[in-house]
């Protein structure tokens, strides 16, 4: 049964030319002293069924000989679901680039057809409603997921190969695999990265293989293959599912619920083959010890397979299973088992390495072979593995019936949409989440309904939300392979708290919260009326998330506004002014006036109210411009804005994650019209047509001196420069303290000591201690806070001085002489959550997080934190997006009349 839709026809009919030139294909595909075959990779002794298409026929080469594109993917798995009774293919969403996500169930012809009854009685296993059933013939879920990293392409070549056995083999043990297996293949996750690197590998491949690391086949430009569209890692975001990629991946997992899942990655070259267990001290202590022991047994069906092949390989090493939001590690907080899959890489079609020439079929022959084990071991340990899940919810229900808590509330009553937002996140994962009802005070804060969620401790998804919700500090082990906080309300910067069982009342919160696409209507939001003669101007905060949005969707149309310095007041109008008559308007707060513009009044209140009804930002009409409080509308503190048009420094040495992130933020959400400037147009353009210049982490060192000079007289003219993350300091020293002439480089030697030797020489280290000690230098990806100084332009919006951010370097910003500038400053314990060692939490506490100095008629904003991380920061967005639209009310407060 076909699933997909006519897209996918299209993409078919891309591959039909390749069919017609299948007979010259010997032209291009390189020599070897044996013609590639299918073969190499499939067991031996199994028989084939002839009537199934081999991807030769449709791709017209064979697997290895050149890297597939996602589009032939795509399409060889649509003919094998048209001609064989064991596949259904399925379109579950697609990429920013269009590219279909494409989902391949695999099982008995009778087991597909009660496809949805299967899924639904399998779903009773984690939802601690399984007790009863019977699990003699209920089939196992695995799901198989293939090059994530878009660049570790071995992954999505074996899928084809994969594919071919599960339909084409015949024999009782396919048969049996099948009857008790539904199998998931996700043949590419990453189908833009993957595209992108398939083209490079392809177009710099000669006939005659090249194994020069060097060669251009294997050194891939700026972005590379590895991310998304927008430069993200998406195996960094299972849990935060910020893009359509991962939301259709979860959607699916949280249907699927697989009991085991394959995640197959690449990594070094000189590297051999892992799989998991990773390192077993640096496991989740959320995760059950059943998982390791689990992931052991089922680490003897790849060795054993492995074995049979020569490979060579490793587990125990190297990687981690603690952030749960990894592909390998989100099904163990979920009663599944992930395993993480590492090939050494060839990134291309054959390199050099430590261990001879890796060609690129020889990498995809032990994804294959493992993809096969991993199908191995779910025959033989389903019973064992369908127990665990079960197990795993009963005891999850066990935890949380013990936990203290009742629930925990969440919430902002000045940006709703914030609070929804995360609403709309813990709902992707299931966890089941509930509307305030009437105000709840916990801990002196108020949280209101609408704009309020309580979620439940006693629910299925208990360990999960610990997880999300948990602040740790302290840890087993303190070397991490990514992240060791990700404390999701943190993040989004929300008031948060506990509510005990005595204080939770049933009527407190007694409706589910709505679905995640109706979550956007759910909050109330003040509207004027429109058309009333008196009427001069409208207003609105600028503390909701989506008020920069609404204040661009004007700009773009040439609507002028004004951003007040100070705040103001303006009378109530309607029924509330009997109970209310002043409203109060924070400072940032934006007016529109109705007089001067570019369009009628008519026109400009109708496009108020289209870009009012999108955004839900509350409105307020202005009868006069003599307000009861505050500054006037016309006042030297209601500064004009003009419409910002920012670019974004890419491209190498620049971070491509740092970049992808804020671009990500300007122009997925908030339609921001963003240039994207390589280095070596900083010299070559006309940078006054840019407001504002970004650079992000990297080495912008490698700036050339007249490339440095060309941004220092941007920002004089009147340009500013926000810096973010590593590109926070070199700001500071490059562009508004740079060094005078002859002086750059220069460092004071140390002084001999005592005995001929340096007093710098440290005492004598084992080297087998070198990682430990050196995890302790780091900063290990944890949530610090800043405190906030809520007075300056940068700031508006906030409504309280202590906002969480994430930091995963050690590195400082001199404190600037400006005593006025410094934005935000680490308190003297700084830390939230995560680990960090004393040494650094010492130093960096009462350090300088962010730095506003006026230069010239410009300024430059350094972020040292960066505020966009992985997309799903947003209590950071407001600070970066403040230095894109409030700038400008940035006076210049140094005594010497500001930096040169």
């Amino acid at each position: 049964m076909r699933l997909l839709p006519p897209l996918s026809l299209a993409l078919l009919a891309t591959a039909a030319p390749l069919l017609s030139v299948a007979a010259d294909a010997q032209l291009y595909d390189p020599p070897t002293p044996e013609p590639l075959s299918l073969a190499y990779y499939l067991p031996p002794g199994v028989e084939y069924d002839p009537q199934i298409p081999r991807p030769e026929s449709v791709l017209g080469f064979e697997v290895g000989n050149w890297h597939v594109r996602h589009d032939q993917l795509v399409a060889y798995f649509e003919r094998l679901d048209a001609v064989s009774e064991r596949m259904k293919s399925e379109q579950i969403g697609v990429t920013y680039e269009r590219r279909p996500l494409l989902n391949v169930y695999v099982s008995s012809p009778k087991n597909l057809e009660r496809l949805d009854e299967i899924l639904t009685r399998h779903a009773l296993l984690s939802d601690g409603k399984g007790e009863d059933l019977e699990l003699a013939d209920m089939p196992l879920v695995v799901y198989l997921g293939y090059s994530i990293h878009g660049n570790e392409s071995s992954g999505s070549n074996a899928a084809l190969v994969v594919g071919y056995h599960l339909a084409a083999a015949r024999g009782r043990d396919i048969e049996e695999l099948l009857e008790k297996t539904l199998v998931v293949l996700d043949p590419s996750l990453n189908p833009d990265g993957l595209a992108r690197f398939a083209q490079w590998a392809n177009q710099n491949r000669g006939r005659v293989p090249v194994a020069d690391p060097r060669s251009r086949e294997h050194v891939e430009p700026w972005p590379n293959g590895r991310t998304n569209h927008y430069g993200f890692d998406l195996n960094r975001d299972w849990l935060l599912a910020v893009h359509p990629e991962s939301q259709a991946r979860i959607r699916q997992f949280q249907r699927l619920r697989p009991n085991l899942l394959a995640d197959f990655h690449e990594m070094g070259t000189d590297g051999t083959y892992f799989f998991q267990p990773g390192i077993p001290s640096r496991q989740n202590p959320l995760t059950p010890a059943s998982n390791l022991e689990l992931t052991r047994r089922v680490a003897e069906f790849h060795a054993r397979a492995l074995d049979r092949i020569g490979s060579l390989y490793y587990t125990e090493e190297s990687f981690d299973d603690f952030y749960f939001g990894k592909g390998s590690t989100y099904p163990d907080i979920q009663g599944g088992v992930g395993i993480l899959f590492e090939q050494s890489s060839s990134r291309g079609h054959v390199q050099e390495s430590a261990n001879g020439p890796l060609t690129f079929p020889f990498t995809i022959r032990n994804q294959v072979t493992s993809s096969f084990s991993m199908l191995e071991a779910a025959r033989s340990m389903r019973r064992d593995l369908l127990e665990h899940q079960r197990t795993f919810y009963r005891e999850a229900l066990a935890e949380a019936a013990a936990d203290p808590r009742q629930a925990i509330v969440f919430g902002d009553g000045a940006d709703p949409a914030r609070a929804a937002a995360l609403c709309a996140l813990l709902k992707r994962h299931r966890i089941e989440v509930r509307q305030a009802k009437k105000t709840i005070e916990v801990d002196g804060v108020r949280y209101e309904p609408q704009s309020s969620y309580v979620v439940p401790i006693r629910q299925p998804q208990y360990r999960l939300l610990r997880g999300i919700f948990e602040k740790p500090i302290q840890f087993a082990d303190e070397t991490f392979y990514d992240v060791s906080a990700w404390t999701l309300p943190l993040a989004f910067g929300m008031a948060h708290g506990d509510l005990s069982a005595k204080a939770t009342k049933p009527e407190l919160a007694d409706q589910p919260a709505p679905e995640t696409s109706e979550i956007a209507s759910s909050w109330e939001v003040a509207t004027p009326h429109w058309g009333e003669p008196d009427t001069i101007a409208y207003s609105f905060p600028w503390g909701s998330s989506k008020a920069p949005e609404m204040l661009y969707r004007l700009q773009s149309r040439g609507i002028r506004a004004r951003a007040a310095g100070r705040g103001f007041g303006i009378a109530a109008i309607g029924p509330e002014a009997a109970k209310n008559p002043l409203r109060e308007l924070a400072p940032g707060s934006i007016v529109v006036p109705l007089a001067g513009q570019p369009v009628e009044r008519q026109e400009l209140e109708a496009l108020l109210e289209r870009v009012h009804a999108h955004t839900k930002v509350d409105l307020f009409a202005v009868k006069t411009g003599l307000t009861p409080s505050g500054i006037d509308l016309g006042s030297p503190n209601m500064q004009a804005l003009k419409k910002p048009r920012p670019a974004i420094l890419v491209g190498a040495p620049y971070d491509v994650s740092e970049a992808g992130e804020a671009w990500h933020l300007l122009d997925h959400r908030f339609g921001i019209e963003t240039s994207l400037l390589e280095k070596r147009e900083l010299t070559r353009s006309d940078l006054s047509r840019y407001t504002h210049l970004i650079f992000v982490s990297g080495n912008p060192a490698e700036l050339q001196k007249n490339e440095a000079e060309a941004v220092r007289g941007w920002v004089r003219a009147g340009g500013v420069l926000i810096a973010t993350g590593q590109a926070a300091p070199w700001a500071e020293k490059q562009i508004l303290n740079p060094p005078a002439e002859g002086k750059e480089g220069d460092k004071e030697k140390g002084k001999p000591g005592k005995g001929g030797e340096d007093e710098d020489v440290k005492p004598r280290k084992p080297y087998g201690d070198f990682e430990k000690d050196s995890a302790h230098d780091l900063v290990a990806g944890a949530i610090y806070e800043v405190d906030l100084d809520l007075t300056h332009p940068l700031a508006f919006g906030y409504t309280r001085p202590k906002l969480p951010v994430f930091r995963d370097h050690a590195e400082l910003l001199p404190t600037p002489k400006d005593p006025y500038s410094r934005v935000a400053v680490y308190p003297r314990e700084p830390r939230l959550a995560g680990f960090s060692s004393d040494e650094n939490l010492k130093k960096i506490g009462g350090s300088t997080a962010v730095a506003a100095t006026r230069m010239g008629k410009g300024a430059v904003l350094m972020y040292l934190d960066n505020p966009n991380f992985r997309g799903f920061w947003w209590g950071g967005s407001k600070l970066f997006l403040n230095g894109l639209f409030l700038s400008g009310l940035i006076d210049d407060t140094s005594e010497a009349g500001g930096a040169n």
